[in-house]
């Protein structure tokens, strides 16, 4: 292959997975839901192998699951999972806290995706909110320098957040849930700024608490008595389906 047919490949597979990205986000693909990818291959008009492609980029970035032998869904948390997560997350979180305290590391970059974090917030803008959060949280672990530390809460936090925006979107969430996260994420970067090292880790794994009672007061207690084919209230239009319809099909 040359290198301008694999650069076009890439494309094809990038343009897959934005599409595919944004019909989960939309809520016309069920969380759990299996994606079949004859079906979608015929939608596109590509190959099925483009769609697998495709696939593989959703799950490496967690919007997307596949076990060993098993079809592709989309992600999907439990109530019980995200309180697991959130309780990893602080153990981790907390760890990484107590060793950029230690190690005096310099914050310039987290104090900088802060700002956006608050620009978001005052925009109402949901999605650049959680995706600078993710990014915040990722970078925070990061920075310790620790493979292995960055590594793991990577793979806790790219599906939380993911699934967070998922839930957040068909909800029709404004900003307000996350005004609240925006000072303690503050709180995060003072205690590691001024320490003791054993404060900024218990700092964060009591922060972590807080941020787990707001998501879970805000969306995930109402997962239990929620259709999963239903958005929040009366923003409830699409029907998600591992199928496109015919006016899917018109809007993607």
């Amino acid at each position: 292959m040359s290198p301008k047919d694999s650069q076009l490949q890439g494309l094809v597979k990038q343009n897959l997975a934005t599409q595919l990205r944004e019909t989960i986000l939309a809520g016309k693909i069920a969380a759990g839901a299996k994606i079949v990818e004859g079906t979608w291959a015929r939608h596109f008009g590509v190959a099925q192998s483009s769609v697998r492609e495709a696939l593989n980029i959703l799950i490496a970035e967690g919007f997307v699951t596949k076990g060993h032998g098993r079809s592709a869904r989309v992600l999907n948390l439990s109530k019980q999972d995200i309180i697991h997560l959130y309780q990893l997350r602080g153990v981790l979180e907390g760890l990484a806290a107590r060793l950029l305290s230690e190690q005096q590391v310099p914050l310039m970059d987290l104090e900088a995706t802060l700002v956006e974090i608050r620009s978001a917030v005052e925009a109402d803008n949901v999605r650049q909110i959680i995706e600078c959060m993710q990014r915040f949280h990722v970078m925070l672990l990061k920075k310790t320098g620790n493979p292995f530390l960055a590594e793991e809460g990577r793979r806790l936090i790219i599906p939380l957040y993911d699934f967070t925006l998922m839930r957040a979107l068909n909800g029709g969430f404004d900003g307000s849930p996350w005004r609240l996260n925006l000072e303690r994420h503050r709180q995060i970067l003072d205690a590691i700024r001024t320490g003791p090292p054993h404060f900024a880790e218990q700092t964060v794994v009591h922060i972590m608490e807080l941020f787990l009672k707001v998501a879970l007061d805000v969306w995930a207690e109402k997962m239990q008595s929620e259709p999963q084919t239903n958005s929040k209230g009366s923003r409830a239009k699409n029907k998600p389906n591992n199928e496109p319809s015919r006016g899917q099909a018109e809007s993607l």
